[in-house]
């Protein structure tokens, strides 16, 4: 069973939006167009798995069903980024419902 933080659901915020590229990069916008980021594959995995419906243990098990790596290590590095994202005040949160 899931520890309760990972039953937490991320949201990105309203005011902040994203591009894929051409290349499949996908780089991420403040409200005023600016560019913020622009991420690897697998943080832009995540970002465009932030729905405000996905939970933090939805999200990881979506990641292990495409990459050979133990559950734990891929829970740490997902809530690394989301944090990271938290701390840039890109995303909110709200509990599972």
């Amino acid at each position: 069973m899931p520890e309760p933080s990972e039953r937490r659901v991320p949201k990105r915020k309203t005011t902040v939006t994203h591009e894929v590229t051409d290349t499949e990069e996908v780089v991420i916008y403040d409200g005023g167009g600016s560019q913020l980021l622009v991420l690897n594959d697998i943080a832009a995995g995540i970002w465009l798995m932030i729905d405000g419906e996905r939970s933090i243990d939805d999200i990881t098990g979506e990641i292990l069903a495409h990459v050979d790596a133990e559950r734990e290590t891929v829970t740490r590095d997902v809530l690394a980024f989301l944090s990271q994202l938290e701390d840039r005040t890109l995303i909110t949160w709200q509990e599972a419902t």
